[in-house]
């Protein structure tokens, strides 16, 4: 019996121990469970604080980093931008340019060269030689190499003088009347005077509207035979010339029928007397320079020479001036000299 009541209270007692020490693992458990919550542990909050502190302040020291980046690089495309936009204005103002100079009636501007003299000279000759003893001092008028010293002296250098004299290839023909006009382009300018002679044969304007002609030397000998053009074709490339005036002075079967297309048809201020050749004109200014300077201001303006020649008791056959014609629509007639 004591065995057995012994026995009942260890067993008992066992259970007693193993449910307190059950309780206390609980507990303990419980604490250590509540303990490792880091809202309940200040010194754990403090320290996970300050890691979500670091964190954030990594994240918005990234986030600051990427928006400079992105501020630095938003700057440089708009630099980039700016240039670029730059570049195709400047392209574009560039092809306004050159679709405007390719506009019909838009000529281009063209640089030229210093000129040592403004003035230029185009003779068209074609009914005669360049025969040395047909000259002025024998008493025949200026021939080709007089005609040509006295421009030489004047001051205008050589370039500058185009005189296609005879009917050879070197003569007046058409294409050497281009050529010399081309010439002259390249180098005059706004402020340049040009002077063209022209002497040919030729047809007056017809009453069935046909207008009047020039006709050139054929290049191989002969007056005739060459290109026949009218008037107004020359008109046409006169007005390729650049310059301040321009006087043209015809002598030509076309008679002052030819004078009316060069000078009322063009938009350039240009002047035209005919029919006369420049041979009898630097006749008088070389025999009497006195009578032929009309306004007495020592130069030789067309306006004087026109009122030389159609001035009955000035020359020695005034009815060979009668049919002589000018037309100045630009009113320039006093201010183009020959000399």
């Amino acid at each position: 019996m004591k065995k057995k009541y012994l026995y009942m209270v260890t067993v008992l007692l066992t259970a007693v121990l193993v449910f307190s020490l059950g309780l206390s693992c609980s507990f303990c458990g419980s604490k250590l469970a509540l303990t490792s919550d880091d809202s309940l542990n200040p010194a754990d909050a403090g320290g996970s604080a300050a890691s979500e502190d670091g964190q954030n302040y990594k994240n918005n020291g990234k986030e600051e980093s990427q928006a400079a980046s992105a501020e630095t690089l938003s700057e440089k495309e708009l630099l980039i931008a700016q240039e670029e936009k730059a570049k195709a204005a400047e392209a574009e103002k560039n092809a306004n340019k050159d679709v405007q100079s390719q506009q019909p009636g838009n000529k281009p501007v063209m640089e030229t060269a210093a000129l040592k003299d403004n003035r230029f000279v185009i003779i068209i000759e074609t009914m005669q030689k360049k025969n040395k003893e047909y000259s002025y001092a024998k008493g025949n008028d200026p021939n080709y190499y007089e005609i040509t010293d006295y421009f030489l002296n004047l001051g205008i250098p050589q370039e500058q003088i185009h005189i296609c004299w005879g009917q050879n290839q070197d003569g007046g023909t058409y294409d050497n009347f281009v050529k010399a006009i081309d010439d002259v382009k390249k180098l005059s300018n706004a402020g340049c005077s040009v002077l063209v002679a022209l002497m040919s044969h030729g047809s007056e304007e017809a009453d069935a509207g046909a207008p009047a002609m020039m006709e050139f030397a054929n290049g191989i000998g002969s007056e005739h035979g060459g290109r026949y053009t009218s008037y107004y074709e020359v008109c046409s490339l006169l007005d390729q010339i650049t310059c301040e005036k321009m006087a043209v002075i015809i002598s030509s079967c076309a008679l002052a029928d030819s004078a009316r297309p060069i000078a009322e048809n063009t938009s350039v201020p240009r002047i035209a007397i005919a029919p006369i050749t420049f041979q009898e004109i630097l006749n008088y200014i070389l025999t009497d320079k006195g009578a032929v300077d009309r306004d007495k201001d020592g130069k030789y303006s067309i306006k004087d020479i026109f009122e030389f020649i159609k001035d009955p008791a000035a020359t020695p056959n005034p009815a060979r001036y009668t049919g002589v014609e000018m037309i100045d629509p630009f009113d320039i007639a006093g201010k183009v000299y020959l000399n």
